[in-house]
């Protein structure tokens, strides 16, 4: 088959899981004999065209029109302020890549990965191409305060689609919610570098010397957030949940690694609650294997997860974690209770600050058993997460749509 993706991320310009997924899952599927295009955002300074570990790149450079079409703009869409930049040129970017599209073609199938990449794909759907939606998240889960115009654009997403992919039964819960069929959504699980984010490959010497630079002792307990510094991921729920661990235990310290929109209040409480260090650098893949080395536990409580990399990298890692279960959370589904067989963390209400600290102090209470919890996580991750599994799964209903 001819695949074709769009999405807004691709190598080098990563920003988040999304980049992560795109990246891996197009090298997968040239591994199993697939031909992959990625059609993404480029700059000056990248190639327009090239192959990249067998996927064959198209970077387009969108063209500024907001001068012209801001005179036929609703007052809704003039509200997105400097955000109307971006929205314009996503729109250039689409309608590029869709050109680009049809004149390299004949592809089997085009997937557009969120609703980044659904204005390119929609139009390619009128020339009667096959198109999947695959949904990362939605606009309803994602903001606290959801623009209509986007939550009306991935249900007419879903509508003309083919057919939806997402990442977890979560997920198609919620686009079932939305009024999507149910025989309309098929779940395909991430997968994860379990050869690369391997506990085997860390060097001690590398790591206590990362130990000592960023300040903690042999003595400290490490717990790590990694991920991005936004209200959904929990990140303020988390450090008033820190604070009142520590107010029993001072030798419990919190490791935050990531940037966002919370950096400068998280910087700040962080300087005024103690025992919390905040890593904002650009972390590459083998320093954040390191850093989750470092970790004694993992805390992703997001309030809104569609799916959660981190996790997988921290369970690939042999360490378990604390996620945030309510709502729509994919989290539950790679994290296994204290209940379960096999577990592998603890399951909290991430809304609830109280909720999250019973869960670390459960989790740490016996370190013998954390371990265990750790080497279940990892022997997960094998038998149900790597990048193959799930390109097969993937491949299986790109060929029933195409």
């Amino acid at each position: 088959m001819r695949i074709a993706y769009f999405s807004i991320e691709f190598p080098p310009r990563i920003f988040g899981g999304l980049g992560v997924y795109v990246d891996e899952i197009s090298r997968e599927m040239t591994s199993l004999g697939e031909r992959v295009s990625v059609f993404t955002l480029g700059s000056d300074e990248l190639k327009r065209h090239e192959m990249m570990n067998g996927v064959e790149v198209f970077r387009e450079i969108p063209i500024p029109i907001r001068d012209g079409l801001e005179i036929f703009l609703s007052s809704d869409s003039l509200s997105w302020g400097d955000g109307l930049d971006f929205l314009m040129d996503l729109f250039s970017l689409n309608q590029l890549a869709a050109s680009r599209f049809m004149e390299t073609g004949p592809f089997d199938l085009c997937v557009a990965h969120d609703w980044l990449g659904l204005p390119g794909a929609m139009a390619i759907k009128r020339k009667g191409n096959p198109v999947i939606f695959h949904v990362h998240g939605l606009e309803v889960g994602r903001s606290e305060n959801p623009n209509w115009q986007l939550v009306a654009l991935e249900k007419r997403g879903a509508e003309v689609a083919d057919k939806l992919i997402t990442v977890s039964e979560a997920m198609k819960g919620q686009l079932m919610d939305i009024g999507v069929p149910a025989e309309k959504i098929d779940v395909c699980y991430h997968g994860v570098d379990a050869e690369f984010f391997d506990p085997s490959r860390v060097d001690p010497v590398r790591l206590e010397a990362l130990k000592r630079r960023l300040g903690f002792t042999k003595d400290d307990t490490i717990v790590l957030f990694m991920g991005r510094l936004e209200p959904v991921k929990g990140v303020v729920q988390l450090f008033s949940a820190i604070s009142r661990i520590r107010a029993e235990n001072h030798k419990v310290k919190l490791l935050v690694v990531g940037k966002g929109s919370l950096e400068c209040w998280a910087s700040e409480e962080a300087k005024r609650l103690g025992g919390i260090t905040l890593v904002t650098d650009f972390l590459d893949a083998e320093d954040k294997m390191y850093h989750y080395a470092l970790a004694d536990l993992c805390v992703f409580p997001s309030i809104y997860e569609p799916f959660g990399i981190v996790a997988l990298e921290a369970a690939a890692m042999g360490r378990a974690s604390v996620v945030g279960a309510a709502g729509t959370s994919g989290l539950r589904e790679i994290v296994r209770n204290p209940a379960a067989e096999r577990p592998t963390g603890v399951h909290v209400n991430a809304r609830d600050p109280e909720d999250i600290a019973w869960g670390i102090k459960l989790a740490l209470e016996d370190p013998e058993r954390l371990k265990a919890w750790g080497k279940n996580a990892r022997a997960r991750v094998l038998e149900e997460f790597t990048w193959q599994k799930a390109a097969k799964r993937t491949l299986q209903i790109y060929k029933e749509v195409a």
